[in-house]
């Protein structure tokens, strides 16, 4: 009798140390997600974004003489 395979090959049983992994994986992507998301917080209420713009305007300005 052959062992129950699928479309990834043949089955797997559980618990087999791949599940922990997996997890992990998530985890470290949501604390990743996080940490970039507080960066650009950061970055966003320290003034940047008006800086930013101003800085654009002013480009803006000198390109058409004004």
């Amino acid at each position: 009798m052959r062992a129950p395979t699928s479309a990834h090959g043949p089955h797997r049983p559980p618990g087999d140390g791949e599940d922990g992994s997996l997890v992990t994986e998530y985890g470290l992507l949501a604390v990743v997600a996080a940490t970039i998301a507080g960066v650009l917080i950061q970055w966003a209420t320290g003034g940047a974004v008006v800086d930013l713009f101003n800085a654009l305007v002013d480009r803006a300005r000198e390109l058409v003489g004004a």
